[in-house]
């Protein structure tokens, strides 16, 4: 029952991509606070269930994470996507999928595979596809904040499974790390608004960003209580694809081929299963 779930999960992280990059022209500290804004309530609804560890020194230095660095880069990663195309910047998350590998690695102890060599040549071989004879686009800064959000997300993830280890409480951390990049981002959002035209297409946009974040999230919860960590994660990363075609069709993302571009995201996309499974 994992699959559903985890299929779903991808279709709304690949609707997160879009209307980020549909956002354009609108604040970015306030089009990715608007998709935090459920944290607060989720993790009140966590409070009742679970018991923080709030006397763990490992788990105040654990929340820097959730409340200084990673909100921090959602909020870059918007303004990246403001800056530069969707069908650009997504296939570069698929090196987060390396970072996992490595920071589990260097600091978990788990050991990387064959399997984890091949797959970090073929996202590479992938990566290098889509952005032959386009390397311009990394004169911008676009390219740059994603490529650095990649390996902080993906370290995040590795640090994430040995939080778990001591806090087994999926439901619980993910409300405490929403509630994170809720309030971060509420500080410079907050003085924002009054910059915002609220017209019904930035009203769509904004509740669209809202149900696509709460649907990744939960989807991906349920995924990961009834299948395999890697599995899901392989089958999210699967977002790249549906991106690519919702860009290239209706976000008019052509400076180049469709093939090319279905073909070099799908190759990272069977690179991050090499890594993961």
């Amino acid at each position: 029952m994992w699959f559903p779930f985890a299929l779903l999960s991808a279709v709304f992280y690949s609707m997160l991509w879009v209307l980020a990059r549909m956002s354009k022209g609108l604040p970015s500290s306030v089009v990715t606070w608007i998709q935090f804004v459920y944290g607060p309530i989720l993790l009140l609804v966590a409070s009742r269930y679970v018991d923080f560890p709030w006397s763990e020194t490992w788990w105040w230095i654990y929340l820097t994470i959730p409340f200084l660095f990673l909100p921090a880069y959602a909020w870059a990663m918007t303004y990246a996507l403001h800056k530069t195309e969707v069908t650009l910047l997504q296939p570069l998350f698929g090196l987060s999928s390396i970072a996992t590998l490595l920071v589990a690695s260097m600091f978990f102890g788990e050991v990387i595979p064959v399997y984890g060599i091949v797959g970090i040549l073929i996202i590479t071989f992938g990566l290098l596809s889509l952005y032959h004879g386009r390397w311009e686009v990394w004169k911008s800064i676009g390219p740059w904040i994603t490529l650095g959000g990649a390996f902080l997300f993906g370290a995040n993830a590795a640090i994430i499974g040995g939080v778990l280890q001591k806090f087994p409480h999926v439901f619980a951390l993910s409300g405490i790390a929403i509630t994170g990049h809720f309030i971060f981002c509420s500080i410079p959002a907050v003085p924002k608004l009054k910059q915002v035209v609220w017209s019904k297409r930035t009203i769509w946009i904004f509740i669209g960003l809202g149900v696509a974040m709460i649907g990744q999230d939960l989807a991906t919860l349920y995924a990961l209580t009834l299948g395999p960590f890697s599995y899901v994660i392989s089958v999210k990363r699967a977002s790249m694809l549906l991106t690519a075609v919702v860009g290239y069709i209706f976000l008019h993302e052509r400076d180049q081929s469709l093939w090319r571009l279905l073909i070099s995201s799908v190759l990272v996309v069977i690179g991050v299963m090499m890594l993961t499974v």
